[in-house]
């Protein structure tokens, strides 16, 4: 029986591989005590490193460093506990099996032999927005079951959250804040700000915490974040939706701004088991670009509406495969993406790879490749815009309620409508986007490495492609790059005709980039429906997805495997794959 009562956990975090071949993660849990019931010590991390069902090494253990404490209404004390975990990489894979003594079950996670390449998984929106009717998709688990299914079939190594992990938007809607959103700083006589009363933040707080464990403790994607040690990258959602792309006057209320300040700390808690005040990390002080034993972190420049600088990482996947997760969020504003500090860091420490790297994907939690759509924002932007009336028409199930999905609850205004201004494509990002993607172009010729990008957000799946306008095989191109989007795992797609749009939209050209000597396309990688059929929709696909990845040992190409529902809430899936080719330049 246990003797700890576990509010969420436990849940993996891979950080990445050093120099000596140390393979280095965490694990977090959340335990619930009354003032009688505090612990004394801390809880037990116990594990063991195996290979063909013997140990590799003696068993380990390690106790539990306490992160946080968070005090809820009733005077229950909910305790976060980091434990860290290193293993020996080895010339064969291992399985790790772990548990929490008292606490949780023994389970286990799989690390690759030294030499090899990880396999690993990749999703994003992992939550309903509030007008969703989630019975008719039968609720958050069927692809996340494909997913697990897939993972006891041929393990992954890594779990990559693309943002949204979490939906935290109706935090606004809370008693107590939602009529105090849009309310500005107040001053003293003497033009000084009065600080908010503390029970704004203990509203906010209270629905965090509730929301993660709801979110994090129960259901397959817990038993997924158990099993296969993740990495995130967070999104709008995560915090509130559309936060940074709303104007100066509400991002400064200090209302709307605690919302996401403290939406940062919850999910760097949550998701990275990172508190900048115990890790060493100053929003006020950001030279050093990594003072914690989180060996991939990457800081950037200050936050522009909260307290935290941006957090980014680059992380080790194998001898040739590399990620960075790039923060798009902590500094974004309605002009800007990341600020010039953040991009010289991440940059600086790409530049540092190693000569062995082959591949480096990087992680963009908004799409830096998608169909165009000024003309869109504009009539999405009324609800008796004709777009709504083509909607309806087109198909009998739009409806009233069916728009409402369409809208977030937070102003009333189209879902979509915010990601529209988050979009690197929008006029307010093309230039610092264009800027980005003429770096990693340099990034690859210097280095002889293939980028790769990767995002969500949009709840569909596509894939872009950038490449030289001169005919060039993929392989022999250090332009080439994909664009490869995977949203939602469990959200609602769009309706049939925004899908229909968007595609048409998608055999457009763009010249852009032609300054840089870059053709932009999208790409047809749903030449066929999900029943099989020949598809005239083939570069968008409205249903659930998440993306298997493999590396190719023997032609050094990445495989992705978007795997997408077939029918409405079964979880069975079609896969579509794409190559990210060779660096042969």
């Amino acid at each position: 029986m246990s003797n700890w009562h576990v509010d969420v956990g436990p849940l993996l975090r891979y950080d990445t591989v050093d120099p000596r071949g140390i393979y280095h993660a965490f694990v977090l849990l959340v335990t619930q005590h009354t003032a009688a019931t505090m612990p004394r010590v801390a809880p037990v991390l116990q594990y063991v490193p195996m290979a063909d069902q013997k140990p590799t090494g003696p068993p380990m253990q390690t106790r539990g460093l306490q992160l946080w404490v968070y005090a809820d209404e009733t005077n229950r004390a909910h305790v976060f506990w980091r434990f860290k975990i290193e293993i020996q990489m080895l010339r064969v894979p291992q399985s790790v099996a772990y548990t929490i003594v008292g606490a949780t079950d023994l389970v286990d996670f799989h690390v690759p032999a030294y030499h090899q390449n990880f396999r690993w998984a990749t999703y994003s929106c992992s939550g309903f927005s509030a007008s969703v009717k989630q019975d008719e998709f039968n609720g958050a688990d069927p692809m996340w079951n494909d997913l697990l299914i897939e993972h006891a079939h041929n393990p992954f190594h890594l779990l990559v959250g693309g943002g949204d992990q979490i939906y935290n938007d109706q935090v606004a809607k809370q008693e107590g804040l939602e009529n105090h959103i849009f309310s500005p700083k107040k001053l003293t006589a003497e033009g000084e700000e009065i600080p908010l009363e503390p029970r704004y933040q203990q509203v906010i707080d209270r629905f965090l915490f509730h929301n993660y464990v709801k979110c994090f403790g129960s259901g397959a994607m817990a038993r997924a974040f158990s099993r296969i040690p993740m990495v995130n990258m967070l999104d709008d959602h995560d915090l509130i939706d559309g936060f940074g792309t709303y104007s100066e006057e509400l991002m400064q209320s200090p209302v709307f701004n605690l919302i996401g300040s403290r939406g940062y700390f919850f999910y760097l808690l949550f998701q990275h088991f990172m508190v900048d005040e115990v890790d060493g990390v100053l929003n006020e002080n950001t030279t050093n670009p990594n003072p914690t034993q989180f060996r991939s972190l990457i800081i950037g420049g200050p936050g522009s509406y909260i307290a935290f600088p941006t957090h980014s990482f680059l992380i080790w996947m194998g001898p040739k495969q590399h990620m960075l997760l790039l923060d798009c969020r902590a500094q974004r504003k309605m002009d800007q993406v990341c600020a010039e500090e953040t991009y010289e860091r991440v940059f600086e420490a790409c530049m540092n790879l190693p000569e062995s790297v082959r591949h480096l994907i990087i992680q963009l939690g908004v799409p830096i490749a998608y169909p165009r759509m000024v003309f869109l924002e504009k009539m999405l932007g009324s609800k008796f815009n004709p777009f709504v009336k083509v909607a309806k028409a087109s198909s009998p199930s739009f409806t009233n309620s069916t728009y409402s999905t369409l809208t977030q609850d937070f102003d009333g205004s189209v879902e979509i409508l915010d990601d529209l201004h988050d979009h690197w494509c929008s006029h307010l990002h093309k230039k610092e986007r264009n800027q980005l993607i003429e770096q990693t172009q340099e990034l690859s010729k210097e280095k002889k490495l293939r980028i790769t990008f990767l995002s969500g957000d949009v709840h569909a799946a596509s894939c872009g492609v950038f490449s030289s306008e001169t005919e060039i095989r993929p392989e022999q191109d250090y332009k080439y790059s994909l664009a490869l989007i995977t949203s939602a795992i469990v959200n609602a797609p769009p309706p049939p005709a925004v899908i229909k749009v968007t595609n048409k939209l998608a055999t457009k050209q763009h010249r852009s980039l032609h300054y840089l000597g870059t053709r932009e396309t999208m790409y047809p990688l749903f030449e066929f429906d999900l029943n099989d059929h020949p598809n005239k929709l083939k570069y968008i696909m409205g249903a659930r997805n998440w993306c298997a990845v493999d590396f190719d040992e023997s032609t050094t190409e990445i495989l992705f495997h978007v795997r997408v529902e077939k029918k409405q809430g079964s979880g069975r899936a079609k896969e579509y794959t794409v190559k990210a080719p060779a660096p042969l330049f």
